[in-house]
């Protein structure tokens, strides 16, 4: 039998002993810093198995050390409950050896003053890290770069014994704030898990350009390791889609903080941000219609609710008439008051089809003028910038959607020599080897400040904020969506 000694100095030998998992070098270095050092910061790339390593950290440092308290924390319950207590509930659970207390949904109690816990971290929340005293505490923070500066300044105060722990662990992709500072200072131990260090890419000696240069298929000569951990075929797939030098790619493969530039419309950290925010859905209830215009490129029907947006219907390339029935159904479905179409090229023959059949469409000409002329270069720009505003504030909500991630974090812009604000053009992100923003572009279309939103300009009827008192888009005949009350008809 091990004696407690041995399993205090050796987590990983308590991991494989007590728990039944034999961690892999970058584990095992973690589990050590853990043991040695008052503060570990380690960023990883995706599916590195970071999660369980914390987990296992926890479970050792509260049956290795009596009467210690470790606390949890990480930006959203998801990561909270359904992410690092869900790994810590499966490993208690299915021990070897069966480790004392029970394990609820955040919460494993062995005694009064002898407990582990979990709890979101919202900015404002410093108060729920009060009251924590003993000897030996460790605290986890999961996602650290997503934790604002108040819940660190909250969580520095519990850890003034000399024996306390900090354990800060997530993907890298906020390049500001406590986790970030962490490896650009002197005080943490530094330990960065990119995917070329993980099992699946040692054990084949592959390294990035064989990924890159498609040789790493002829490396891989035997079953991968630990096929549950990132995958070369997966790291394959995001290089073709994101390319190397993108900030997804720095973040999730290399364990890099991506460059937060001055050209970078929309950091990556806001992005994910909007993806784990759950707003409530209001109005208005719009559509924004980005339509194909070339072979590889998508028609995106983006629905708005409030600060709400989710993918309503992704399509191929199809011709006018096809993308105008789609539009007329996605009405007749969601009950948008205003449906935003992009009307350069294609799309002008697609609006031009709803707006005859008196629907609810507004075309949104992006070469057109601004409304603040000074600041942006034309109205694309002043749509743009609305959005990132959005980002910024935490005033919206988007799906998990990888294309739209990819695409969103890809934005660009500059500065003209008259002081204006101009995105890049599609034209250029091609030629710089990133695929046209679709869905990105019908996000932007449907939170942009269309001309009938302002007042003037082409559309099919009046907004739900100019409609008389008389009828409502509400009250038509959704089997008849061409059905509609002449007091609403705007001509041009």
């Amino acid at each position: 039998m091990t004696s407690p000694l041995r399993y205090l100095l050796d987590p990983g030998l308590w991991v494989r002993g007590v728990l039944g998992y034999e961690p892999w070098q970058k584990q095992t270095e973690i589990l050590e810093s853990v043991r040695d050092n008052k503060v570990t910061a380690c960023k990883s790339c995706h599916a590195a198995g970071k999660s369980f390593v914390a987990s296992a950290a926890g479970l050792w440092y509260l049956n290795t050390h009596p009467h210690s308290i470790v606390i949890t924390t990480a930006p959203t319950d998801r990561q909270v409950t359904g992410i690092l207590w869900k790994e810590i509930r499966t490993a208690h659970s299915r021990a070897k050896v069966k480790l004392p207390g029970t394990c609820l949904t955040s919460d494993l109690k062995l005694d009064d003053d002898w407990f582990a816990m979990g709890f979101t971290a919202p900015e404002r929340a410093g108060d729920k890290f009060q009251g924590f005293h003993s000897e030996h505490i460790l605290v986890i923070v999961d996602e650290a770069s997503g934790v604002s500066q108040e819940i660190f300044d909250a969580i520095d105060g519990i850890l003034t014994s000399d024996q306390s722990r900090l354990l800060l662990i997530g993907n890298p992709t906020n390049p500001a704030g406590r986790f970030f500072k962490e490896f650009a200072g002197f005080g943490a131990t530094k330990i960065t898990i990119s995917a070329y260090d993980t099992p699946n890419f040692t054990r084949f000696d592959i390294k990035e350009l064989d990924i890159v240069n498609g040789t790493w298929r002829e490396k891989v000569t035997g079953a991968l390791p630990v096929p549950y951990l990132v995958t070369p075929g997966w790291v394959a797939d995001r290089v073709a889609q994101w390319s190397t030098d993108s900030p997804l790619y720095l973040s999730k493969v290399l364990a890099q903080f991506p460059s937060s530039g001055d050209n970078t419309l929309i950091p990556l950290y806001q992005i994910e941000q909007a993806i784990e925010r759950c707003l409530n859905p209001s109005e208005p209830v719009q559509l924004g219609v980005d339509v194909a215009r070339f072979g590889g490129d998508e028609t995106v029907l983006m629905l708005r609710q409030g600060p709400k947006a989710r993918i309503f219907k992704v399509l191929p390339m199809s011709d006018t008439m096809a993308t105008a029935g789609e539009v007329i159904r996605a009405i007749r479905e969601t009950g948008a008051t205003l449906a935003k179409i992009d009307s350069v090229g294609v799309g002008a023959g697609t609006f031009d089809r709803l707006k005859e059949q008196k629907l609810p469409v507004v075309e949104m000409s992006s070469g057109t003028s601004a409304t603040d002329k000074e600041r942006y270069a034309n109205a694309r720009a002043e749509w743009w910038w609305t959005l990132r505003s959005r980002f910024e504030s935490g005033d919206i909500d988007i799906p998990n959607d990888e294309a739209l991630v990819t695409q969103l974090s890809g934005i660009r812009y500059k500065v003209t020599s008259k002081g204006q604000i101009l995105i890049e053009s599609k034209d250029e992100m091609k030629r710089r080897g990133v695929p046209s923003p679709d869905r990105a572009d019908a996000l932007m279309l449907v939170f942009g400040m269309s001309t009938r939103e302002r007042g003037f300009g082409r559309g099919g009827v009046f907004s739900r904020t100019s409609i008389p008192q008389s009828g409502s888009w509400g009250e038509m005949d959704r089997n008849s969506v061409t059905g509609h009350d002449s007091a609403w008809l705007m001509h041009r």
